[in-house]
């Protein structure tokens, strides 16, 4: 139920919601209660943390300014905090955070706090960061409370929680008579779900005038569509009987495998899963019908995708495989990664080519992917 506190924040400081959230568990963490609950979850990822830490935000250590800082008694840092909702990772995350609590000689943690239906793509996005890096790391167990957790291979543990986890562990230690901590925790919790139910924030006058925006998704367009091209005449791709599709959802196109038209696809910027997932705005799409055979390809595609670390969803009755863009290279670079891509998921659907004579009409298979 959305509260006076979250109202204002998406009303007036919906670009500050973060900055908000960290402030107000800042707040919340002055409780004893309160602060218990916090250590009691950081001990189920590293035991070897301090009985009592103080967590205060503002504090910067050179350029890198973690969202918030434990430190004991002495004032040593043994934990940072890194608020998220829906904002990307900096240049600084995790890789110089981690670097900073390395120089420490005893345990230290990176705790990372999104919400629920983040976690996936941004523990993705952390790991990714410490491969680029060559930071190694091994996998702990679960933990209550704890989504995710490693150990770097240079010191620091490194772990992802969400809102709803970490706010249940504060509620469980705030004793039922202390309305003031409860009341606090409740403001807190509506701010957290109404951002994870993406409630609509006001559009600020920025956001219109960010020219950024409309630059960004022209050249998104100019990507797919050069890597369709050089698909199509690397045998990859055939346009034939497709269109062109754009929607309020979705910028892209319809398409098959192979010249003799083995498996029906869509390729473009889909929107809601790049909202829901992040990572790539890229996606292809299968759809469920007998035109998209999602099923069959998703059992193609998914061990060949675990290997290769290559995302996959199920989403709207069909099947998606996210298209990683390469970072900070020239265009022709990325449009031949991606045509790559596309070669490497046509040969693994290639034994479908048997099965082409079962398509159906596009413009029924359009219909029926709408219906649903």
């Amino acid at each position: 139920m959305a509260t006076i506190f979250s109202y204002i924040v998406q009303k007036r400081l919906s670009q500050e919601s973060e900055n908000v959230a960290t402030t107000a568990l800042e707040f919340i963490l002055k409780s004893e209660a309160a602060t218990s609950g916090m250590m009691k979850l950081l001990h189920s990822v590293t035991p070897e943390l301090p009985r009592r830490l103080w967590f205060r935000t503002q504090q910067t250590e050179g350029s890198n300014r973690p969202d918030m800082w434990g430190n004991d008694d002495q004032g040593k840092a043994h934990v940072f905090v890194e608020n998220k909702f829906w904002a990307g990772l900096t240049e600084n995350q995790p890789v110089s955070y981690l670097r900073i609590l390395a120089d420490h000689t005893y345990p230290t943690v990176l705790l990372v706090v999104v919400p629920e239906v983040r976690h996936q793509s941004v523990w993705r996005e952390l790991n990714r960061k410490l491969a680029e890096a060559e930071i190694s790391s091994v996998s702990q167990e679960p933990s209550v409370g704890i989504i995710n957790s490693i150990k770097t291979s240079i010191g620091p543990t490194l772990a992802i929680t969400s809102w709803t986890k970490l706010l249940s562990f504060l509620e469980i230690e705030i004793a039922d008579d202390d309305r003031a901590a409860r009341s606090d925790l409740y403001q807190l919790r509506a701010l957290c779900d109404a951002e994870e139910s993406n409630a609509f924030a006001p559009i600020t006058s920025e956001e219109i005038s960010d020219q950024r925006t409309p630059a960004l998704i022209l050249q998104l367009s100019t990507i797919w569509e050069g890597a369709v091209e050089l698909a199509v005449s690397d045998g990859i791709l055939n346009l034939k009987g497709t269109t062109q599709q754009a929607s309020t959802e979705r910028i892209g196109r319809y398409a098959y495998f192979g010249n003799q038209r083995y498996a029906g696809l869509w390729l473009g910027i889909y929107f809601p899963l790049w909202q829901l997932h992040g990572g790539t705005p890229l996606w292809i799409y299968f759809t469920g019908t007998d035109w998209g055979h999602s099923t069959e390809v998703r059992n193609l595609i998914e061990p060949w995708a675990s290997k290769k670390g290559v995302f996959t969803t199920e989403y709207k009755n069909g099947f998606a495989v996210a298209i990683d863009i390469p970072f900070g290279e020239e265009k022709e670079v990325v449009v031949r990664a991606i045509a790559a891509r596309l070669r490497d998921i046509s040969e693994i659907l290639s034994v479908l080519k048997t099965r082409s004579s079962s398509h159906i009409d596009l413009k029924a298979a359009e219909s029926m992917e709408e219906s649903t």
